[in-house]
């Protein structure tokens, strides 16, 4: 009998540390709002647009940081100070007294104001550790034949990198159609720009373009310049720059006599994610006018919208105008392309 008991006991204890086990399994990071509510989740980051808490019960939030009156975090998380730019690996513990935060690595240290903290889990670029890149490619075509016969296809790549001061872009597009067996149109454009932010919101810039449109009667045209710039939005949902300076152009016809000139040039940048990021509309213009002749001018402009359809694949459609003010002869001042396409992102 007493070794049944025995036995017995022996079996809830195994029971109760099994529990105690399983409940610290499921243990999360809690937020504690300064409402008093508490939300439990994963901490993901956080960055000057909130703190991101994955939840089970809805996705990943965002919470505004200024809400937030401490927190506790079950892992060591990367903690960016706001002043000293230093970052320390520890576990976040709740503290008493409000608006802050204790480290468990440094036990020493007083609570620490939420405000000093700048980032949690900074990516690369965040930390001036290192660059973030991402790039895309998009393709598009379409045949026809019977009545009609017609090809056309449509390619564009783009790759971009973003470190703590700086960002570059670099994108390669180019066109090709045919109708009845005559080819009708066919061109490319290759551009760049490498931006260095000399504050949170202005930055100076060098860029460069070199494109072809036999139709254009343009052999080649090479533009290269610098200038300053304002980032007016940079969020995860929006983003708007402007830019101006100056550019030197040179062009070479295929029938008109070639030219080189300096010019004053602009360009503008707008990116928007629609209502629960279903799909980022953009829009983004650049051009540059003769400096002795004000309507010796060519303006470029890219309006689209892309719609992501699964994981890293997204469908897209864009429109591209291309205007020259003095447009070589027989040659008409604007080329408007409507393309469709299918792209992948990485």
């Amino acid at each position: 009998m007493s070794r049944q008991r025995s036995s017995t006991s022996r079996f809830a204890v195994l029971l109760f540390l099994l529990s105690a086990l399983g409940v610290s399994t499921v243990r999360a990071d809690e937020v504690i709002l300064t409402n008093g509510d508490r939300l439990t989740g994963t901490v993901i980051a956080k960055t000057p647009e909130g703190l991101q808490l994955r939840t089970d019960y809805a996705g990943t939030v965002r919470i505004d940081w200024r809400m937030v009156d401490t927190l506790r975090t079950d892992e060591p998380v990367s903690v960016l100070m706001r002043q000293d730019g230093g970052m320390l690996d520890s576990r976040l513990e709740r503290s008493d007294e409000p608006g802050t935060v204790r480290l468990e690595a440094a036990p020493e240290v007083p609570p620490v104001r939420l405000e000093r903290i700048a980032y949690l889990n900074p990516t690369p670029s965040q930390s001036g550790m290192g660059t973030e890149y991402q790039g895309r490619v998009n393709l598009g075509g379409s045949a026809s034949s019977g009545n009609s016969d017609a090809r056309q296809l449509s390619a564009e790549g783009e790759l971009s990198g973003v470190a703590r001061d700086s960002r570059f872009t670099a994108r390669l597009r180019g066109e090709r159609r045919t109708e009845g067996g005559n080819e009708t149109a066919s061109n490319w454009l290759a551009n760049a720009d490498h931006d260095w932010f000399v504050s949170p919101k202005r930055f100076v810039y060098a860029r460069g373009s070199a494109e072809r449109d036999r139709f254009r009667d343009l052999s080649y045209r090479l533009t290269a310049g610098s200038g300053y710039g304002v980032q007016l939005i940079d969020d995860d949902r929006t983003g708007l720059s402007l830019r101006g300076g100056l550019d030197y152009v040179r062009e070479h016809r295929f029938e008109a006599d070639g030219q080189s000139y300096p010019a004053f040039g602009w360009g503008l940048r707008f990116r928007h994610w629609l209502m629960g990021r279903t799909a980022e509309f953009f829009h983004e213009q650049e051009g540059y006018v003769k400096m002795d002749d004000a309507r010796d001018a060519t303006v470029r402009l890219r309006t689209g919208l892309r719609v992501p359809i699964v994981d890293q694949l997204s469908a897209q459609v864009q429109g591209i105008v291309d205007w020259e003010g003095r447009p070589a002869e027989g040659r008409e001042a604007t080329d408007v392309t409507v393309q469709f396409g299918l792209g992948y992102e990485w």
